[in-house]
């Protein structure tokens, strides 16, 4: 038998390999928690500019008269009653027409822009700053929207019937009609691909709201999908992405291309403010917050099957809302917040001037402020 003393030295050596083992381990977990601690504090810091890219329009509007405006992705439109004037991306006046009418309501997506007047008779559409179509209609124009191919849906006051739904090409010819018999359209869409359309239609016949969601490929004059809520109100139909979303005061469904209700966001004990709806990511603002103490807003966003992402707090109200492709603008005073679609603040451009509304131009990394002389060209970036 071997003297066990001749093993000590050994057995030491391992001892002393396994601690230094052990140390360097640990070393290299505090290492990566070092720099992952580095690496979150930088991601999560918010950028501060107090010198903002702001470029003011090359032309001015005519003082006392009120102009709405909006902006799709290749122009910036300032409208009222009487007028209308067309800015292009650098700012300079690319369009000034006489636009009669009394009640002028926008609809906008892609380069497309439909004007009509509310409950009168008349719309007008452009792609950019060039006019392609006029329509006069008998009915009176209780809604319109359109896609971004210039097909244009109007819902028309009717006779026998409470409304009419029609689809119009680009160029102004009816291809669909669509009478709603006993129901009354509150809201309606056209998809992207020009064939498929959403009506929200209320039935009060029985003394009790009845919501019908309605879907038309209009190829075919019977519905693909007509889902009955009742005691439920969706006042608000939009395509958005792949999805068609309708939006009522306590939950909104969420509606795949098939016609299945594929998603749903229930918000029962929240006061829904304001909402916007951008390439599939749906961003909604609530009064008060759920969380935070001494919050009197706060901002949610979902995607497209009802799944919240994040949230953001605000301590005051904000006097604008806005979202383009996964980036969400609010105001705090004179300083704009610039959120990720999970309302993570990125960027705070403090302007030193005070906005009325915001709205992005044609892409996320720039926007248009309107204040109370005009407006300006603003880049979102540090």
């Amino acid at each position: 038998m071997r003297s066990p003393m001749f093993y000590k030295p050994n057995i030491f050596r391992r001892i002393l390999i396994a601690l230094g083992i052990t140390v360097g381990v640990l070393a290299i977990i505090a290492l990566v928690t070092y720099l992952g601690f580095l690496y979150l504090g930088y991601v999560n810091q918010v950028k501060v500019s107090d010198e903002p890219t702001v470029t003011p329009l090359e032309f001015s509007l005519e003082p006392g008269v009120s102009y709405k405006n909006a902006a799709n992705d290749t122009s910036l439109y300032f409208y009222s009653a009487e007028n209308l004037k067309i800015s292009d991306k650098n700012g300079r006046l690319a369009g000034d027409v006489s636009l009669k009418m009394p009640h002028p309501t926008l609809s906008l997506r892609g380069e497309y822009a439909l004007f009509f007047d509310l409950n009168g008779h008349s719309t007008m559409t452009f792609r950019g700053h060039k006019e392609v179509a006029f329509l006069e209609l008998d009915e009176k124009i209780l809604m319109a929207s359109i896609n971004d191919k210039g097909y244009a849906l109007l819902v028309t006051e009717g006779d026998l019937h409470k409304c009419a739904v029609r689809v119009f090409t680009p160029e102004g010819e009816e291809i669909f009609k669509w009478n709603s018999g006993n129901l009354a359209v509150v809201s309606a869409d056209i998809s992207n691909n020009s064939k498929d359309i959403t009506v929200s239609a209320i039935n009060t016949d029985e003394g009790k709201i009845k919501t019908h969601i309605i879907m038309f490929n209009i190829t075919n004059e019977k519905p693909f999908t007509n889902d009955i809520y009742e005691g439920s109100l969706y006042s608000v139909v939009r395509y958005s992405g792949s999805h068609t979303y309708c939006i009522g005061s306590s939950d909104t469904l969420i509606y795949n291309s098939y016609g299945k209700c594929s998603g749903t966001v229930t918000y029962a004990d929240r006061e829904l403010l304001q909402y916007v709806l951008n390439d599939d990511c749906l961003v909604f603002a609530f009064s008060g917050s759920g969380g935070t103490t001494g919050a009197v807003r706060e901002l949610k966003s979902y995607n497209h099957r009802g799944d919240e992402l994040g949230s953001f707090a605000c301590q005051q109200e904000f006097d604008f809302l806005d979202a383009h492709k996964g980036t969400i603008v609010i105001n705090n005073g004179r300083t704009i917040s610039v959120l990720n679609n999970r309302c993570h603040e990125r960027l705070q451009l403090n302007l030193g001037i005070d906005l009325r509304d915001f709205v992005f131009f044609g892409t996320s990394s720039r926007g248009v402020g309107i204040t109370a002389s005009g407006a300006v060209i603003i880049l979102l970036h540090a």
